[in-house]
């Protein structure tokens, strides 16, 4: 809940700024980051479904653990932890770039977002190390959450 409400408040405060705020617009090439954003918006909904599909019966919207769940390993969580969520953050920036065109909401839409999801990435890696264990453990110390190599 507190995840989903972040995104809320952070695209209409976001869309708010780019119709209050005009002097924060995007004027260089206005109309490349409008089809970039298409194309990360395509991009990260992709990701996100093969993230859901690769977890299968798995995945649900609330952090909760199956009797028999193992830690996957397949697919996007070879690399990352977090796919899903990387997945809905290149759609949010790429929601940003093509709507707002504005640098002021796009910061502040994937700011709320950041926020929401490192307080869900949290939790739910908590609950997921006490219940899988050492595994899960040894699987976060080779993988990043959201971001390759990176972060």
């Amino acid at each position: 809940m507190v995840l989903l409400c972040l995104i809320m408040s952070g695209l209409l405060l976001g869309i708010l700024l780019a119709l209050k705020i005009p002097a924060t617009a995007i004027t260089s090439a206005p109309n490349i980051f409008f089809w970039l954003g298409i194309v990360l918006m395509y991009t990260g909904m992709i990701l996100r479904l093969y993230a859901i599909q690769v977890l299968g019966r798995s995945f649900t919207t609330s952090v909760a653990i199956a009797p028999e769940q193992t830690v996957i390993e397949t697919g996007p969580y070879r690399l990352i932890r977090h796919p899903s969520y990387t997945g809905i953050l290149i759609t949010l920036l790429g929601l940003g770039l093509s709507l707002t065109n504005n640098w002021l909401s796009l910061l502040v839409i994937m700011g709320c977002a950041l926020i929401g999801f490192s307080y869900r990435i949290r939790v739910e890696e908590h609950v997921l190390q006490e219940h899988l264990g050492q595994r899960y453990q040894e699987y976060m110390r080779r993988t990043k959450r959201l971001i390759p190599f990176v972060l």
